[in-house]
């Protein structure tokens, strides 16, 4: 049979059809059999599926040949191959075939990797952030910013932090020459302290407010004017009317702000929350960006709240409400000046006052200016007085900044290379502060900052140092991780196993959990689709916000106590507030603050599958499908991702109007071969999670459009009803 056999598949298995000739790098003789017995029927020639073993090559130096063997041995292995419907094949050629291709694949692996040269490592725009935030001690606002005028990461399917998926352009090198000088536009504030502004918004005397009250015109008659506030019965999500412009309030220097909100419930027979938005005009429709706080106003009482967002020149800051109740003859959902708001009986807030108090500083000059100038004080103005000479300064500053920002001592002649960079600033008779700039902008634009720059093979302490910071902090090492590494000590496991559990313990470490939820639990993706408002009306911003804390601190739970990794699947508790709580229907859950919750025994809850962020990152904001879904468990938990689809064939179109379930369209989907050899994998862990909705609501029916509604007074309008039965069952590859 072999001779029937084309010529190229025989040099696919190449000298490894002679026993004890095969080299490495190549298929080994005692798989062939396996290929005989149980695979070229399905996978030869005239295959139907996307792998042909006839065409297949035998270099496993090859990435993309290693990778398609690789993916057969785990099919195999698994038990996914032969599926079945097919006879099992013998263990005594089952064995010898998939230990001797598990032996060529690992030599052929250690071999790939022997003697490289290890990549170099690009800080990644959110280590920029955080680097610049910890470096320079800016405000996390500012370092924000800055990284967001980076380009952006390339989409590889994969982590960011992977070396050989980074790339650097022209356009990088010129961004990050950017980005330095406005990091220290910030950092280095000398002179004049600015002005505090101090300004009180009484709500019920505003002439704004009130002519939106009283006027008669389109938008206005939507506000109610009492004695002490002003009351706002319609649920904005947006900075329309109460935001902080409106009486002519401005942010005149970026920095911290005290933000004082006194309101109270209106007509409430039930908790409402003012919700507050920071936006940068006049009414704009608010993402779950700009939403920066919540608060529940319960039994009538009144409530004082308080934050300190950081604000930019041009922003606004506005309360907004939610959890309205509106009167059931009541179908308009605008309020206009014929239906004006004097008279309404829904639920609302009265807003008395807000207060606004800002920038606000710890002292002056900065903290950040003080720790860059370092050996220089300053005088009753904010200006730096010298006590040497100038370019002595300089070094002193270089010699201070330049190893934390390389994380690393100074090699010969850097000190040197760098403080000269500022004499002919100083010869020509420029400020000081001008003049030292120039040094630390060629700091914070040079490859040992925006690399991390390590010799291949062991580690030595600092670069121990910088692996253990950015995995756990996403940011640079602090002096105690830098000192430890001076001393020759960071390396010693039991130093070490302590400062891993220091790194842990710090706040700093809730940035290692947001960016691995991010990118491995793809929950950056939270905001990417707009759930449909007529099929899903109860999301919002409160609860999308909601969403995404309770995956994050669910994960930082199993880190912070040591927890199995068989929570991800299923587990006893999980984080609510009251909104993702009732969203849930789980009772007993009060106030906008995240809290650890004990499931019941039969709630559907339970595990990272069950979450909401999960079910809303793996739709499209209209309908589900199991193949998103299923792609999720094999990738994201499984580690074993489909291959993509083959050319040429297309993808589902959602139905809305319920005419057929997803489960009739993949039937008819599957019936292509190519289409079922993947979708045997994928549409079970999709089809069990069909329970939940777009927005990760448990559900027995799927919504669909109902038909167009006129109210008694003409406004038309559209919600949803119940459409076709769930039906979540499925087979796995292995039958189960």
């Amino acid at each position: 049979m072999l001779r029937e056999r084309p010529l190229h598949f025989l040099l696919a298995l190449g000298v490894g059809l002679i026993p004890g000739v095969a080299s490495a790098g190549s298929i080994p003789a005692d798989v062939t059999p396996l290929f005989e017995a149980s695979c070229l029927q399905c996978h030869g020639e005239k295959t139907q599926t996307p792998l042909n073993l006839t065409t297949l090559g035998s270099d496993l130096t090859d990435r993309a040949t290693f990778s398609t063997w690789e993916r057969i041995f785990e099919r195999v292995d698994s038990g996914e191959m032969p599926p079945d419907t097919a006879r099992r094949p013998d263990e005594a050629v089952l064995g010898p075939a998939m230990a001797a291709l598990k032996t060529a694949l690992v030599e052929a692996n250690l071999a790939e990797r022997a003697g490289q040269r290890t990549p170099l490592r690009r800080l990644t725009r959110l280590e920029y952030e955080y680097t610049i935030e910890d470096l320079l001690h800016v405000d996390g606002a500012v370092g924000r910013r800055l990284s967001q005028t980076l380009p952006e990461e390339a989409d590889t399917g994969g982590f960011d932090i992977v070396a050989e998926n980074q790339g650097i352009s022209p356009l990088h090198i010129r961004k990050y020459l950017e980005a330095a000088d406005r990091a220290l536009d910030h950092a280095l504030k000398t002179g004049p302290r600015p002005e505090t502004q101090n300004r009180t918004i009484n709500y019920s005397k505003s002439t704004y407010l009130d002519l939106i009250a009283n006027g008669e015109f389109l938008g206005a008659g939507i506000v109610k004017m009492l004695d002490d506030a002003a009351v706002m019965f319609f649920d904005t999500g947006s900075t329309y009317t109460f935001h902080s412009m409106t009486e002519g309030f401005g942010v005149a220097y970026p920095g911290r702000y005290r933000a004082t909100f006194d309101a109270y419930p209106y007509q409430a027979k039930s908790p409402v929350t003012m919700t507050i938005f920071q936006g940068d005009k006049p009414g704009a429709a608010a993402s779950l960006n700009d939403l920066i706080g919540s608060f529940d106003l319960v039994n009538g009482e009144g409530r004082v709240v308080e934050l300190t967002p950081y604000l930019w020149a041009g922003d606004l800051i506005a309360p907004s409400v939610a959890d309205l109740r509106v009167p059931p003859d009541d179908y308009t959902g605008y309020f206009t000046p014929e239906n004006n708001v004097k008279e309404y009986k829904g639920e609302g807030i009265a807003v008395r006052s807000l207060t606004i108090e800002g920038p606000l500083f710890d002292g002056w000059p900065p903290r950040s200016t003080q720790e860059l100038l370092v050996g220089i004080a300053f005088d009753d103005e904010g200006q730096p007085v010298l006590t040497k000479e100038p370019l002595e300064h300089v070094a002193e500053v270089v010699a201070n900044f330049a190893p934390r920002a390389f994380r690393r001592p100074l090699d010969d002649g850097e000190l040197e290379a760098y403080a000269s960079l500022a004499k002919p600033l100083l010869a020509d008779g420029q400020p000081f502060v001008d003049a030292v700039r120039i040094p630390l902008g060629a700091i914070l634009s040079a490859p040992p900052f925006i690399y991390h720059v390590a010799e291949p093979g062991e580690l030595d302490d600092y670069g121990l140092a910088t692996r253990l910071s950015y995995f756990l902090w996403r940011s640079t090492p602090d002096e105690e991780l830098l000192e430890l590494a001076s001393a020759g000590r960071l390396s010693d496991p039991q130093v070490l196993a302590h400062q891993v559990d220091r790194l842990l313990d710090d706040p700093r470490s809730e940035r290692f959990i947001d960016d691995f939820a991010g990118q491995a639990f793809r929950l950056y993706e939270l905001l990417q689709t707009t759930p449909d408002k007529i099929l899903y009306p109860e999301f919002d911003g409160r609860l999308g916000q909601a969403m995404g804390k309770e995956t994050r601190l669910f994960l930082a739970e199993l880190v912070e106590e040591d927890l199995g990794i068989g929570n991800l699947i299923d587990s006893d508790f999980t984080f609510l507030n009251r909104r993702l709580a009732e969203h849930y229907g789980i009772e007993g859950v009060e106030g906008q603050e995240m809290r650890k919750v004990v499931l019941a025994e039969d709630s559907p809850r339970g595990g990272l599958l069950t979450q909401a962020s999960i079910h809303k990152i793996t739709a499209n904001g209209t309908t589900t499908s199991p193949v998103p879904r299923g792609n999720f468990v094999l990738d994201n938990l499984l580690g074993q991702p489909a291959p993509p689809p083959p050319a040429g064939v297309e993808g589902l179109e959602p139905d809305t109007r319920g005419a057929t379930t997803i489960r009739e369209q993949l039937d008819k989907h599957r019936s292509d071969p190519t289409c079922n050899s993947c979708h045997r994998r994928i549409d079970p862990p999709g089809f069990a999670l069909e329970s939940f909705d777009p927005i990760g609501g448990f559900r027995t029916t799927y919504r669909v459009l109902a038909a167009e509604q006129v109210a008694p007074n003409g406004f038309k309008y559209r919600t949803y009803e119940l459409g076709p039965d769930v039906d979540i069952t499925g087979v796995t590859p292995q039958g189960q």
